[in-house]
């Protein structure tokens, strides 16, 4: 499955999707603000929080399966890039190697490639909890809201109609061709046609003709249909456009985001006190105390 909107009655089902919006937002500069190995600890904090609300949200790591799947691959490549590529030594920084290869290729900036070296190894770690923060704060806006209610909140906070429709459509056709496409994958094997048990070159070549071309025609088709649905709506009419559902700010948001900004500014402290602690001492927090709670708020 994609990421998705999930049908449930939770407390994040019921959060106004401004609060939920406002809580990605701030999620984006906190993840981009993050430029050193010692400022991981904020990270780990905010992805605690951001898993607390997984929580409340109902949302289950079986939904996300496949992203995961797809993520892992990529945070191993960044792990190894980085460990063989990060070299700081013009600032300051020491390089402690880990292992070596049996060649060795010196590139511009110090780096040798046949050296894999502690300091790039938490770099590349930094860099994948980076990624994964920024990752598990979308679904809580998606998963746990609907496109009609999404559509309102987007309205509310004075975005172009025409805009929050095209981008809550977006959103909304992203699982729809991730289903289609598995249901012509699936026509296609009981034709005898099998593409998982194509090699790469097969697949380059061959595979993906018979799979992209009804897949287009398919979602042209229902482009088409969704422009007749939407013109029978009257999308586009000059009139003050109302909303069937409350999507405001309320008590519940209130304390929300109160919650939220006190979580963000202890992340914003640390970012800038992080010199009163010792790294190599924060690094054994973050394996021995930090990785275990994270595991444990996984809500497999």
């Amino acid at each position: 499955m994609t990421i998705e909107y999930i049908k449930a009655n939770s407390l994040m089902h019921r959060m106004s999707p401004i609060a939920k919006l406002i809580y990605v937002l701030l999620t984006l500069p906190l993840v981009l603000i993050v430029t050193r190995t010692a400022d991981i600890l904020m990270l780990l904090v905010w992805l605690v929080y951001t898993l607390i609300l997984w929580q409340f949200g109902k949302i289950r790591l079986r939904y996300l399966a496949k992203v995961f799947r797809l993520f892992l691959f990529v945070c191993i490549f960044i792990i190894v890039i980085q460990g063989f590529m990060y070299a700081r030594v013009g600032l300051g920084e020491s390089q402690t190697p880990l292992f070596k290869l049996p060649w060795s290729y010196q590139i511009a900036g110090g780096a040798d490639l046949g050296v894999f070296t502690l300091e790039g190894f938490l770099f590349g770690i930094m860099i994948v909890v980076r990624v994964i923060t920024a990752v598990c704060a979308l679904p809580l806006l998606i998963m746990t809201t609907s496109p009609s209610k999404l559509l309102d909140g987007l309205t509310k906070i004075k975005v172009p109609f025409s805009f929050a429709f095209m981008l809550v459509t977006a959103i909304r056709f992203v699982p729809m061709v991730d289903a289609t496409w598995s249901r012509i994958v699936e026509a296609q094997k009981l034709r005898a046609f099998n593409i998982d048990k194509m090699n790469f070159i097969k697949k380059a070549i061959s595979a993906y003709i018979p799979i992209t071309t009804p897949l287009v025609l398919i979602l042209l088709r229902q482009a088409n249909d969704l422009e007749i649905a939407i013109e029978s709506r009257g999308f586009g009419a000059p009139e003050k456009r109302t909303f069937m559902e409350d999507v405001g700010i309320h008590a519940r948001e209130i304390a929300f985001l109160a919650i939220t900004i006190l979580v963000y500014a202890f992340c914003l402290w640390f970012k800038f006190n992080t010199g009163a602690f010792n790294t190599a001492t924060l690094w054994v927090q973050i394996l021995t105390v930090y990785i275990p709670m994270i595991s444990q708020l996984l809500p497999f």
